[in-house]
């Protein structure tokens, strides 16, 4: 696919514009039309349809901040998953911790991608992302537990509300026999 690589290295914050941008495999462009090329015979797709090459290149830019910068990896969470058994799952509680929360992989990603647009997209465009982010992170919660510090860039605890099972079970996701081991 066609990129405008130096208008959109300008774009990205610096710590990460020497990444590569090589994340647009299987896409190709059709006039202003992103297209999926199909799969073992599928017709291939429309991904995304541009109003113009400026738009086409905002589009292109926000897929790659979700694909660069280091994302932080160095929070402690209370609750991690261990093992399951029997279809339960089994976990180990540390008591010293950053977050409450049962570890959540999706949130140093949707933090590096927040703050990768946040550097390169109007503020209106950076605000409606963190609402569709901080919403995917309460997905499973029934209390919202996730807001976002917009100083500091990161997601952040606001209540002690505890992930549910499913759509169908409603309770708390850990219980007392669910703790294997505690580690200080």
């Amino acid at each position: 696919m066609k990129l405008d690589e130096k208008w959109i290295r300008d774009h990205l914050p610096e710590d990460c514009r020497n990444e590569s941008l090589d994340c647009f495999g299987g896409l190709y462009l059709d006039g202003l039309k992103v297209m999926s090329e199909g799969e073992r015979g599928d017709p291939d797709t429309v991904r995304y349809v541009a109003k113009d090459e400026e738009d086409l290149k905002w589009w292109q830019l926000n897929v790659i901040c979700n694909f660069v910068g280091k994302a932080d990896k160095s929070k402690v969470w209370r609750w991690y998953r261990d093992h399951a058994e029997n279809g339960q799952w089994y976990y180990i509680e540390h008591r010293h911790y950053d977050y409450d929360a049962i570890e959540d992989a999706r949130l140093p990603g949707f933090e590096r991608y927040l703050r990768n647009i946040k550097y390169a997209f109007p503020e209106e465009f950076f605000r409606k992302k963190v609402k569709e982010y901080t919403g995917l992170m309460n997905r499973w919660f029934l209390i919202p537990h996730w807001g976002y510090d917009f100083e500091n860039q990161c997601f952040i605890e606001i209540s002690h509300s505890r992930e549910y099972s499913s759509d169908f079970d409603k309770s708390d996701e850990i219980k007392d026999n669910n703790i294997i081991r505690v580690e200080d």
